[in-house]
């Protein structure tokens, strides 16, 4: 069973968006989704990512809410994923 904490999955997410989705290595947490330029198809396949990551249904409207990686963390928790 692996264990999960909010800066394991921080860092989850900070790895997903650099290598998957060419952020820049020096993003934080709280780096905007806008600031990264990043479309909504692009924040979609986050969402499925994150769905399918964690077992819960992630909107692309949940993830523009969120903003940031810490506000998707946050979003998470609130879905119940133990972290």
């Amino acid at each position: 069973m692996t264990i999960r904490t909010r800066q394991t999955i921080t860092e989850e997410l900070l790895k997903l968006m650099t290598e998957t989705y060419g952020a820049p290595d020096d993003i934080t947490a709280e780096t905007s989704y806008d600031s990264l330029d990043l479309d909504s198809l692009v924040l979609v396949e986050v969402a499925v990512a994150l769905s399918s990551r964690y077992d819960v249904f992630v909107s692309e409207a949940e993830m523009t809410e969120a903003a940031t990686i810490a506000g998707t963390v946050a979003m998470l928790e609130a879905k119940g994923v133990k972290a």
